[in-house]
C-alpha cells in the first residue's frame, strides 16, 4: 500500500517539475518582453505570447464592400445567361442596375423571352424574376444565394488577410468577423502600422489588358497627350480634379462616365503612377486607354516572387516581381501576346497600371515580370516584397476600407503587465495567509497546491501557444479563487469526518470522496459558460474563456488526485494525526 502511495507522490513531484519546465519560457517572456530572441536554447518553445493590450500593436476595423461583390456576381450571371442564350439561338443583352441590385435582360421578341424564362426557371435557379417592362425582363439573385455570396466574401477576405499577414511576419494576428460587413484585425507587436495598413488594403485584382490601337512609342505618347487634354476639359466642365476624390478609383470612374462619348466603345480609362521629374518625391498620373475586350484575368496566377532585372546591358539591375501563371492561364496569355504582338500590354493591379511593356514576342510559358517605379533601392525592394506577398496570398474578393484604427503603445502594455502581475501576486498572498491562519499546516499544503495550479495553468497555456491578455490574467485570478474554494470544501468535509471520530486515513478517504461531487458540479457549470464564450466570443473574450477552461481542468486534477496523494503520503510517512485547523480544545472534547 505504501509503495502505491509513494509512487503517486513521486508522480506528483514529477508533474510539478514538468509544469515548472513549461513555465520557464513564459516567465522569461514576461520579464524580458523585448528579448525573446535571446531566450536560452535549453528552454522549450512554449512561451505564452502577449496580446495587443500587453505588448502594444495595431487595432483595425475593416469595412468590406459586399455590395460590390453581389453586383459583380450578378454581372457574371448576366454574362453566363448571354452565352447560354447564344447557344439557344436567342440574342439578348444584360445590364446590372447598381441602385436596385437587379439584372435587366433585353430580349428581341416573345420567343426569346420564353427561352430566357424557361432557362432561368429550370437551369439558373440562383436568379428569380422580379417583373418585366416591354422587352426587358428584370431578375435578381435569390435571397438565400445573396446571403451565401456575402458570407463567402467575408470568409474569403479573412482567410486572404490571414495569409498576407502570416507572410508579412506579424506574430499571432487576431482576425474575426464583426457585424455583417466588417472584419476586426489586431496585430500585437506590429512595428510598421502604415506599411501593414497598405498591405492589407490592397484587393490584389490582377489583370492583363491591351492598350487601345497602339503599337509604337509615338502612338503611345500621342495617346497620353490626347487623354490629358480630354481629362482637363472634363475636369473644367465638371468643376473637379483629382484632389476632389478621396480614392483614385472614384476619380477614374467619374472620368470614364464623363468621357463616355469621347473615347471609343469597349475601352476604359486607367492610370499609371509615374515619378514626376519636375517635383522631387512626387508622382503624376499617366493616362492610358485600355481595351475591355482583350483582357486576361490574374486569377490564374500561380506564384510571384522578387528578382533582379535590367532593361538592357548598360542599365543597372533593379528589383521586379516575377510571376508564373498556371496551365489554365498560360494558354490564354500565349494567345493574347501572339494576337497583339507589338502592342502594349498593361499589367493592372487594383485598377492601377503597374507597367505597360511592349509585346516583343509571345509568352508561351505563362511567365512575366511586373516592373516598379523608380526610387531608392531599399524602397523598391520593400515595394516589390509587399507586392509579391499580396499576389501570392491571392486576391481579396472585395474592396476593403480601414474604418477604424488605433495604435497601442508598448509602454501601456508594460504598465498593464505590471498591474496584472501585482493583482495576481496580491491575490495569491491574501489567499495563502487566510489558508494558513484558518487551516494551519493543512493550509500550507493547500497553498502548495494553489502554487502548483499557477505553474500548470501558465505551463499548459504556453504549451498550447495561447496569447495572454488582460482578460486572460483575470481568468487566471478567477481560477485561483476557484482552486481555493475547492480546497476549502475538501477541508471542511475532512473536519466533519474528524468530528465523527474517524482516523486519519478514513478522514482523507471520506473527506475527498464526499467533496468530489460538489467540486465537480461547481466546476462543470462554470466550464459550460466558458465553453460558450470560447465558441461564440471574439478576441480577448476567447482569451478569458481559454484560461478559465484550462484553470478548471487543472483545479479539478490538483484538488482531487494531487492533494489526496500528498495527504496520504504525509500521513503514512510521518504517522501524523490530522486536525485541519481545529483548536486543541475542540480536539480534546472530541476525544472525551
Amino acid at each position: 500500500m505504501y509503495k502505491s502511495i509513494k509512487l503517486k507522490f513521486t508522480l506528483c513531484m514529477l508533474l510539478a517539475l514538468i509544469g515548472a519546465y513549461l513555465l520557464v519560457p513564459t516567465f522569461w517572456s514576461l520579464q524580458h518582453p523585448d528579448d525573446n530572441a535571446k531566450m536560452p536554447g535549453w528552454m522549450p518553445n512554449s512561451a505564452m505570447k502577449l496580446g495587443l493590450d500587453l505588448q502594444g500593436g495595431v487595432h483595425m476595423v475593416l469595412g468590406v464592400d459586399l455590395d460590390k461583390v453581389v453586383l459583380d456576381q450578378l454581372a457574371n450571371y448576366g454574362h453566363s445567361l448571354e452565352k447560354s442564350m447564344e447557344k439557344a439561338n436567342a440574342k439578348i443583352t444584360s445590364k446590372v442596375s447598381d441602385k436596385n441590385f437587379e439584372l435587366e435582360v433585353t430580349v428581341a421578341d416573345a420567343a426569346d423571352k420564353a427561352k430566357v424564362s424557361d432557362f432561368v426557371t429550370k437551369d439558373m435557379t440562383v436568379l428569380e424574376f422580379v417583373g418585366e417592362s416591354g422587352n426587358i425582363l428584370v431578375l435578381r439573385i435569390v435571397k438565400a444565394q445573396e446571403m451565401a455570396i456575402r458570407d463567402r466574401a467575408i470568409d474569403q477576405s479573412i482567410e486572404t488577410l490571414r495569409n498576407r499577414i502570416d507572410e508579412f511576419g506579424v506574430a499571432e494576428p487576431i482576425l474575426s468577423r464583426k457585424g455583417d460587413s466588417q472584419v476586426l484585425v489586431q496585430f500585437p507587436g506590429a512595428k510598421e502600422p502604415e506599411r501593414l495598413k497598405t498591405l492589407i488594403g490592397q484587393t490584389a485584382q490582377l489583370s492583363f489588358q491591351i492598350m487601345h490601337e497602339c503599337r509604337d512609342s509615338a502612338c503611345k505618347q500621342k495617346q497620353h497627350a490626347d487623354l490629358d487634354a480630354k481629362i482637363k476639359a472634363a475636369e473644367t466642365k465638371g468643376n473637379y480634379n483629382r484632389d476632389t476624390f478621396k480614392r483614385l478609383s472614384d476619380y477614374r470612374a467619374k472620368l470614364n462616365e464623363d468621357l463616355k462619348s469621347e473615347i471609343p466603345a469597349d475601352t476604359t480609362l486607367a492610370f499609371e503612377k509615374e515619378r514626376d521629374v519636375n517635383v522631387t518625391g512626387a508622382t503624376r498620373l499617366l493616362p492610358y486607354l485600355l481595351s475591355t475586350k482583350s483582357v486576361l484575368s490574374g486569377e490564374f496566377l500561380e506564384d510571384a516572387y522578387v528578382t533582379m532585372h535590367r532593361d538592357n546591358n548598360f542599365a543597372p539591375e533593379r528589383p521586379v516581381v516575377a510571376f508564373n501563371l498556371n496551365a489554365a492561364g498560360s494558354g490564354p496569355l500565349a494567345s493574347l501576346t501572339t494576337d497583339f504582338k507589338g502592342a502594349f500590354m498593361a499589367i493592372v493591379l487594383d485598377g492601377i497600371i503597374r507597367s505597360a511593356p511592349q509585346i516583343n514576342s509571345p509568352l508561351p510559358d505563362g511567365k512575366g515580370i511586373i516592373t516598379l517605379g523608380s526610387g531608392a533601392l531599399e524602397e523598391m525592394n520593400k515595394e516589390a516584397r509587399d507586392l509579391a506577398i499580396v499576389l501570392r496570398a491571392g486576391a481579396l474578393p472585395a474592396s476593403i476600407e480601414v474604418q477604424e484604427e488605433r495604435v497601442i503603445g508598448a509602454s501601456i502594455g508594460k504598465d498593464a503587465i505590471v498591474a496584472g502581475k501585482n493583482a495576481l501576486v496580491l491575490s495569491a498572498i491574501l489567499v495563502s495567509i487566510f489558508m494558513f491562519a484558518y487551516y494551519g499546516l493543512a493550509g500550507l499544503l493547500g497553498n502548495f497546491i494553489i502554487f502548483l495550479n499557477v505553474i500548470w495553468i501558465f505551463g499548459l497555456l504556453g504549451a498550447l501557444g495561447a496569447t495572454l491578455t488582460l482578460p486572460g490574467i483575470a481568468g487566471i485570478v478567477l481560477t485561483l479563487g476557484m482552486a481555493a474554494d475547492a480546497i476549502i470544501i475538501i477541508f471542511e468535509r475532512m473536519r466533519e469526518e474528524i468530528r465523527a471520530a474517524r482516523n486519519s486515513k478514513q478522514t482523507v478517504e471520506l473527506g475527498f470522496e464526499h467533496a468530489f461531487s460538489t467540486i465537480l458540479d461547481s466546476n462543470v457549470t462554470t466550464a459550460i459558460g466558458a465553453f460558450v464564450l470560447l465558441q461564440y466570443g471574439t478576441g480577448s473574450i476567447r482569451g478569458f474563456a481559454l484560461t478559465l477552461i484550462v484553470g478548471i481542468l487543472v483545479n479539478v486534477f490538483m484538488a482531487t488526485f494531487v492533494m489526496k496523494s500528498l495527504f496520504n503520503y504525509f500521513i503514512d510517512s510521518n504517522d501524523k494525526k490530522l486536525n485541519i485547523g481545529l483548536s486543541s480544545n475542540e480536539l480534546k472534547e472530541l476525544k472525551a
